[in-house]
C-alpha cells in the first residue's frame, strides 16, 4: 500500500510539473528543419554558427521533443498516421565538409538522427569545401544518419528541360550507387525549386517523398512531393525564432488556392478554408516574403481567409507565412511557396 501511495504521489508531481507532456495526444502535425553549413562565417547566407547549432541541439535534446529519422515522418504523412507533438526531423544539404568536422560529432554525442542529401557533382570533383566518398560511406554507416538524393549538379531544375532533369538525376543514381551501392529514394530540390513540370517528370524515378525549402509546419494533406522545411542560417537561427518554429503546429487548410506554386497571376490571389475546430483566427497575420508589412487578411464567413496585396512577387523565390497563436503557446503555422521563375518545358 505504502508503495502504491508513493506511486500515486510521483505521477501527481509528474503531471504538475508537466501536465502539457503528460496529456499530450498524437496529432497530424510534424516539423522538418534543414542547414547547410555549420560555423563556415564566409558563407552566412547558408551556414549556421558554431554557437547556434550549440544551442539548437541544447534545445532538442529536452524531453519535451520527439527527434525521429526523417523517413519516420514521410511513413506517418503517407499512412495519415499521428505522431507525438513536438514531431521534428532534422536535414542537412550538400555534403560540406563542416557537415562532417563540425556538425556530426554534435549531433552524434546528442544522439540526434538526420538526413544528409549528397549533391554528386562537388564531391566528385573533390571540391575542399566538400566531403569525400569516404567520408560519407563513413556517415552513412552510422545508424543515426541516411543519405538523400539531391541530384548531381546542383541545378535550378525549373530553369532546364524536364529532359535535361532527369538526366542530372540519372548521372547522380550512377554515382550513388558506384559510391554507395544504393540510390537513395529520397529527394530534395536543389534551392528547393520546383513546378508543376518537374513533379510530373520525376514520378518516374519513384521517390518516397521530396522535399521544397519552404517555412511550413507539416501534416498528412501536404502533397509528399513538396513537402516544406524550415531553413537557418546566420540571421534567421536565433534561439528565439529556433523555438518558435520547433514548438509550432500545422495549421489544418483545405480548398488551398492557387494550387500550383508557379506564378501565372501576380499578385496571386490567395485563399483557403481553416478546420472549424480552429479558434481565434482574428489573430492571423500572413507576411509575404518581398514585402515588410503583413499583407491583408480578410476572413470570409467563419474560417475561409482570403490573402490579398497589390506588391507582385519580383523574380525568384518567395513565400507567404500565415501564423496564428494555438494552444499550449504553441502557434500555428501554414507557409505558401511562390516561383516567379523561368521554367523551360
Amino acid at each position: 500500500m505504502k508503495k502504491f501511495i508513493a506511486l500515486f504521489f510521483l505521477v501527481c508531481s509528474f503531471v504538475s510539473i508537466y501536465p502539457t507532456l503528460a496529456f499530450a495526444q498524437d496529432e497530424d502535425s510534424a516539423v522538418i528543419i534543414m542547414y547547410h553549413r555549420f560555423g563556415e562565417g564566409n558563407f552566412p547566407t547558408t551556414n549556421v554558427t558554431l554557437e547556434q547549432i550549440d544551442q539548437h541541439i541544447e534545445e532538442l535534446s529536452k524531453d519535451i521533443y520527439n527527434i525521429v529519422p526523417l523517413r519516420t515522418i514521410i511513413d506517418a504523412m503517407k499512412k495519415g498516421s499521428k505522431l507525438p507533438p513536438r514531431t521534428i526531423a532534422i536535414t542537412i544539404d550538400d555534403g560540406y565538409l563542416s557537415v562532417f568536422e563540425k556538425a556530426w560529432p554534435r549531433f552524434k554525442a546528442a544522439n540526434l538522427p538526420f538526413t544528409l542529401f549528397i549533391s554528386t557533382e562537388s564531391v566528385n570533383d573533390q571540391n575542399e569545401s566538400s566531403m569525400t566518398w569516404d567520408q560519407i560511406r563513413e556517415l552513412d554507416a552510422e545508424p543515426l544518419v541516411e543519405i538523400g538524393h539531391h541530384g548531381h549538379a546542383h541545378a535550378h531544375m525549373t530553369e532546364i528541360s524536364a529532359s535535361d532533369a532527369l538526366a542530372d538525376l540519372q548521372v547522380a543514381d550512377t554515382i550513388y550507387e558506384q559510391e554507395l551501392g544504393y540510390v537513395p529514394d529520397i529527394f530534395a530540390y536543389p534551392y528547393g525549386e520546383y513546378s508543376d513540370t518537374l513533379i510530373q517528370a520525376i514520378s518516374s524515378k519513384n521517390y518516397q517523398a521530396a522535399f521544397a525549402q519552404y517555412s511550413s509546419t507539416l501534416d498528412s494533406k501536404n502533397n509528399i512531393m513538396t513537402l516544406p522545411r524550415f531553413a537557418f542560417n546566420e540571421n534567421y537561427a536565433d534561439i528565439d525564432r529556433f523555438k518558435l518554429i520547433v514548438n509550432s503546429r500545422a495549421l489544418k487548410v483545405r480548398d488551398v488556392l492557387p494550387r500550383s506554386a508557379s506564378l501565372e497571376t501576380n499578385p496571386p490571389a490567395v485563399g483557403f478554408t481553416v478546420d472549424e475546430t480552429i479558434e481565434g483566427l482574428g489573430a492571423m497575420s500572413c507576411f509575404p516574403s518581398h514585402m515588410s508589412e503583413p499583407a491583408k487578411v480578410n476572413r470570409i464567413g467563419n474560417n475561409r481567409i482570403e490573402i490579398r496585396f497589390d506588391t507582385p512577387f519580383p523574380r525568384g523565390r518567395h513565400r507567404i507565412n500565415c501564423t496564428m497563436p494555438g494552444p499550449d503557446n504553441r502557434w500555428y503555422w501554414f507557409g505558401m511557396p511562390f516561383f516567379n521563375l523561368d521554367e523551360v518545358k
